[in-house]
């Protein structure tokens, strides 16, 4: 179990995450049927199976992975796979299906085929902004399956019951409802993650250090003081070099890195989602001076901060 440290940290930087969820279409696919979905950035792609079975492959010659009725898979960080019926048949691309198969009026892909045994898929995506997104913050398997049957994840299941439920019963607002539980459940799923041992370099397996947990803990409840290694070394309960090299190897920067990102995230969203001055923007995240405020802003994003304000209320071209 998560510690209050731990828990504190994770809420700041899960608050902070711009995570977006969406619908790519509603699978009705009878007989044989193979669809490719390519590769694509470091999207979390998902596919809940409403009816039928169906088989996962990561790729071409990868073992199958069987998906029955109210299992839910997502295959995080772009990758590409297969949803088919067995491996034999032979995939088509995702583009080809849609130009065939694809009915926009009610947004369902059918493989043109007739007869029983149909399979339905729910498929969609969730996404970060990419300057939101938190170094080593995200799902670490090349898959993630939540059965319908399984207890050890009651929790993320009643989740994807009521995904489910959702899809089956096509309500008013469904979607934007779908949309916000899997928002949710991508970060359970990450939080979750915590547990694991051998963390890959990252912010998790920092947090899972409880010694480097502390420096993290101290920089995210105060990033307007004016920290130094040795101070959070002393946070941490260490030398400085013993804490430094820690702290990289852990996290994959160094500390005083991650302050200065972290101040920036904290920048920008408080920026975005308040009134305060530039001013006081500036000293809670830490910088006394205005200027060495808005040029470190302007490194990070590729505007200064003023600009950056202003462009959030700028009407949209056309609208």
């Amino acid at each position: 179990m998560m510690d209050k440290m731990q828990q504190d940290v994770l809420s700041d930087v899960c608050a902070g995450l711009r995570l977006r969820s969406d619908l790519y279409f509603t699978a009705e696919l009878a007989g044989d049927f193979s669809v490719h979905i390519p590769a694509d950035g470091a999207r979390i792609r998902f596919h809940l199976v409403l009816a039928g079975e169906s088989k996962l492959l990561l790729s071409e010659n990868a073992p199958p992975i069987d998906l029955c009725a109210g299992d839910l898979v997502l295959v995080p960080n772009g990758r590409g796979h297969i949803l088919c019926d067995a491996p034999r048949t032979k995939a088509v691309a995702l583009s080809d299906a849609m130009a065939v198969g694809f009915d926009p009026v009610v947004g369902v892909l059918r493989n043109q085929l007739e007869g029983a045994g149909v399979v339905r898929l729910l498929c969609g995506f969730c996404d970060f902004d990419d300057d939101e997104r938190h170094p080593g913050f995200g799902l670490i398997e090349d898959h993630v399956i939540l059965r319908a049957e399984d207890p050890t994840t009651e929790a993320q299941s009643s989740i994807v019951a009521m995904i489910e439920t959702l899809a089956q019963e096509i309500q008013p607002g469904w979607r934007s409802a779908l949309a916000r539980l899997m928002e949710v459940l991508v970060i359970a799923l990450m939080a979750a993650q915590l547990k694991r041992a051998n963390l890959p370099q990252g912010f998790l397996a920092g947090l899972a250090d409880k010694k480097i947990a502390r420096a993290l803990s101290a920089m995210h409840a105060q990033p307007e003081r004016d920290w130094t290694a040795e101070l959070l070394a002393k946070q941490a309960g260490m030398s400085r070099t013993r804490f430094v090299v820690r702290f990289g190897a852990c996290v994959g920067i160094a500390p005083m890195q991650y302050l200065q990102n972290w101040r920036m995230r904290r920048a920008k969203a408080l920026l975005r989602d308040t009134n305060l001055s530039m001013d006081e923007v500036a000293l809670r995240c830490g910088y006394q001076s205005m200027p060495a405020f808005s040029r470190r802003f302007k490194a990070q994003y590729g505007e200064g901060p003023g600009a950056f304000r202003r462009g959030l209320w700028q009407p949209v071209a056309g609208q």
